[in-house]
């Protein structure tokens, strides 16, 4: 699926006071314990017609009422470069996720000839499936995954044995405020630092990379960041998230 089609495929082959406040307050939802994080490199060129065929997609899930869900990120400055978010509170809904696509994949044949199609303009691909680190604390007035508009993301690869030195700098790092949330690889010592934001507007003043984390020495520590704004139509989010 574009998250979990060519991503199953590529990967592994996500009371106010006032009855005005009551319509617009958002009580932010907590985050997810499990974040699958695919990130594709398309084809010079691909990216119009990858564009339209995951739209097209996006319309045959909602049809056939596949309960399959992802959400799609693009960056503003590089249109070939794609993130996909799968959500899920624990590795059991995230296995079981898998096993909803299977069915659906039998019952609806056409879903995964298009997945096939959408993988032919991918040039490369990763997938990473990551647990949320529950004692780095993110901010309960920020805007959460379900209703941002844009994310920054930032991947850092840690030196085999470090893993705990970083997550000590994480912590350190962290405050009640945090616009952050910390995820580590299942299988990799690799982390991910997200901060979701309000408004594509944003995107300028996205977050910085905390200190603590930019100055840690010792252990190779290779970062990459990127900012990227949602794409509503592109995307199936489940049920209560507000994209569109």
């Amino acid at each position: 699926m574009a998250s979990l089609t060519a991503h199953l495929l590529l990967a592994w082959l996500v009371a106010a006071p006032s009855a005005f406040l009551a319509r617009h307050a958002h009580v932010p939802a907590p985050p997810p314990r499990i974040l699958n994080v695919v990130r594709h490199k398309l084809k010079p060129g691909t990216s119009h017609s990858y564009e339209t065929l995951e739209t097209a997609i996006v319309s045959a899930y909602e049809q056939a009422h596949v309960q399959v869900f992802w959400i799609m990120l693009q960056s503003r400055s590089d249109a070939t470069d794609i993130v996909y978010l799968n959500v899920a509170d624990s590795l059991e809904q995230w296995d079981e996720m898998g096993a909803r696509y299977r069915k659906a994949a039998a019952a609806h044949p056409e879903l995964e000839k298009m997945s096939a199609r959408l993988a032919t303009f991918i040039d490369r691909s990763t997938s990473t499936l990551t647990t949320r680190l529950e004692e780095v604390p993110f901010s309960s007035a920020a805007v959460d995954l379900q209703t941002m508009r844009a994310l920054r993301l930032t991947v850092f690869e840690v030196s085999p044995g470090h893993e705990g030195r970083f997550v000590r700098a994480a912590r350190r790092a962290a405050s009640r405020t945090s616009p952050w949330l910390l995820y580590e690889a299942n299988d990799s010592p690799t982390f991910i630092l997200v901060a979701p934001m309000r408004a594509t507007s944003h995107t300028k003043k996205a977050p910085a990379i905390p200190r603590h984390l930019q100055d840690l020495k010792g252990g190779p520590l290779a970062k990459e960041t990127g900012v990227y704004t949602v794409r509503p139509l592109m995307s199936h989010p489940p049920k209560g998230w507000k994209l569109r």
